[in-house]
């Protein structure tokens, strides 16, 4: 006996598929552009450099919607700030970007003092995203 149900959410779907010789329906994924609430997402986190360098590579900020798909029309942008400071820093370099494509590049950020533990906050209206940690040499 085979049977299929499609659960449609938004647009991704969820396809439940029984085959007789397995003991559980398998599940496929099936998704689309557009899924969900919008959220900031690091994608690429900052690293670990030495105090007054450039932070290579460039951290950069998306906004997606839940499933990761990238907001290629969203306007506005981005401002880094720190979350954690455990230097006493300063954050220098480009602190506001615009989004290009959904994707705001942070190419010229600098932090001026030693730490271990630091971390950046990306805000754009309403959402915010904190970075994972990273040290300063």
């Amino acid at each position: 006996m085979r049977r299929a149900r499609l659960f449609v959410t938004g647009i991704g779907a969820l396809i439940l598929a029984g085959c007789p010789s397995a003991t559980a329906p398998h599940q496929v994924g099936v998704s689309g552009g557009g899924g969900g609430a919008l959220v900031l997402r690091f994608i690429v986190q900052p690293t670990t450099s030495n105090s007054g360098a450039f932070i290579t590579p460039a951290v950069q900020v998306a906004i997606t919607d839940s499933a990761g798909v990238i907001d290629t029309t969203a306007t506005g942008g981005v401002t880094i700030t720190f979350g954690n400071n455990p230097g006493g820093a300063t954050l220098g370099g480009t602190t506001v970007v615009p989004f290009t494509s959904g994707v705001s590049a942070f190419p010229d950020l600098t932090v001026s003092l030693p730490g271990t533990g630091y971390t950046l906050l990306a805000t754009s209206g309403a959402l915010t995203v904190t970075s994972n940690l990273f040290n300063i040499n």
